[in-house]
């Protein structure tokens, strides 16, 4: 007799006996499973598969072989791709997989030395070209900077006339800021401290309405070291790049055209790669061998630099008229600007300060910054601070539509535009 007798009534202990075999059947099935590769649990044997199971060779390691590990080997070797995920895995027939045969994956399947199975392989020969994908590919609709309700109350005020006689007296006087005659080429480089800053944007917005409202030919250049993105918010490919100029010498506007792309009537783009792929480092001589094949075919030349302050961005700093300077519009950004500027008063930069402008960057639509007080300590030295606000359109990041950018980042660009034009004709 059980010396520790059960308080559960007779009911409850059958309860407790069944589910006791329950767990006891779901852990048979479970092994089952793990020990079968995860496939489904077999049938009940007949008596004739059992007497055959009892005389072949267990399937389970012995003791002193290692345990085998969860792996390709344990879930099967069949590689990640059409044989894992077709009608063998969504219920059509199991194949059965030959132990002789070699893994795909294993080089001795492929020949001796040969190079595994690359996972993009190359088209055949005789594919017909396809053409690269498109920054608006990746957009599920061409939005508009401003809201629908903002664009009616902007028309309603225009419509009325309330602020719209000095909006439009404002614009026009930047307008004819840009028109103004220039003595030379103007090289303009837009610099940001960080990634991210919103630098290539402020570079293609510059650049396009300088080139609209003057109507002259403006260029704007990439000089990423690594792999710029301003053609791609252009809209301008092309099969050179700027080291590939870099190597000759131009003796006309006509022989230049094969190296640069055309993002608008007046507007040309100059690429620091080739057809948007990864390439060498671009060094400053190569920049300054390219540029100087021409600056003599364009009023003004807007130059997307790479982040930081590295040997190839201070040397552009010191052969350009003006400078921007773009950040981020909060307080990290404020103040990673103002170090910049101190930076550059003590490393011999102090005299291109009189010829920069300042850009503060929204990519937010809730602004928490201060950035009338962010705006108050950057113009302390006398640098013009212009805000571009929050832009949907700007901000999918795909190719720049001008016609469909907000009021704002409009006003705010061309602001921009015309005080680094007059800045950049000082001296």
């Amino acid at each position: 007799m059980s010396s520790w007798p059960s308080a559960e009534p007779p009911q409850a202990q059958q309860a407790l006996d069944r589910n006791f075999l329950t767990s006891e059947l779901d852990a048979s099935l479970f092994s089952s499973v793990i020990g079968s590769g995860g496939g489904a649990p077999s049938s009940p044997q007949s008596p004739e598969s059992s007497a055959a199971s009892e005389t072949a060779p267990s399937s389970q390691p012995s003791s002193d072989q290692p345990a085998p590990q969860y792996g390709a080997a344990q879930y099967g070797a069949a590689p990640y791709g059409a044989a894992q995920y077709g009608a063998a895995q969504y219920g059509g027939a199991p194949q059965a997989a030959d132990p002789a045969a070699p893994h795909p994956a294993d080089p001795a399947a492929q020949g001796a030395g040969a190079p595994p199975a690359a996972p993009y392989p190359h088209p055949p020969a005789d594919a017909p070209p396809q053409a690269a994908p498109d920054t608006n590919d990746f957009v599920r609709k061409n939005v508009h900077g401003d809201p629908l309700m903002r664009r009616m109350g902007q028309g309603v005020r225009k419509a009325v006339g309330a602020s719209a006689a000095h909006d439009v007296r404002q614009l026009a006087e930047l307008v004819n800021w840009i028109r103004r005659p220039l003595p030379s080429c103007r090289q303009i480089a837009v610099t940001s401290i960080r990634g991210g800053a919103g630098k290539t944007t402020v570079s293609a917005l510059t650049a396009a309405l300088i080139a609209e409202y003057r109507g002259d030919r403006v260029l704007a250049v990439d000089a990423d070291s690594g792999l710029g993105s301003l053609p791609l918010r252009l809209r301008a490919r092309t099969e050179r790049s700027l080291h590939d100029l870099a190597r000759v010498r131009l003796n006309s506007f006509e022989e230049a055209g094969p190296y640069l792309g055309r993002a608008a009537e007046t507007l040309w783009v100059l690429p620091a790669t080739t057809a948007g792929r990864v390439s060498t480092d671009l060094e400053l001589d190569t920049f300054r061998a390219g540029i100087g094949n021409l600056t003599r075919y364009f009023s003004a030349a807007v130059i997307d630099c790479g982040a930081g302050l590295g040997e190839l961005q201070r040397g552009i700093l010191t052969g350009v008229h003006g400078q921007i300077i773009v950040a981020q519009g909060t307080a990290d950004g404020a103040l990673s600007t103002r170090s910049t500027l101190e930076w550059m008063v003590g490393n011999g930069y102090g005299g291109l300060l009189p010829r920069t402008v300042i850009a503060l960057v929204t990519h937010s639509p809730h602004v928490d910054s201060d950035l009338e007080r962010a705006r108050q300590m950057l113009s302390a030295g006398g640098m013009p601070v212009v805000h571009v606000p929050y832009d949907r359109q700007l901000a999918t990041g795909a190719a720049i539509d001008m016609r469909r950018i907000s009021e704002g980042s409009r006003v705010a660009a061309t602001r921009i535009a015309a005080e680094i034009l007059a800045r950049s004709s000082i001296g």
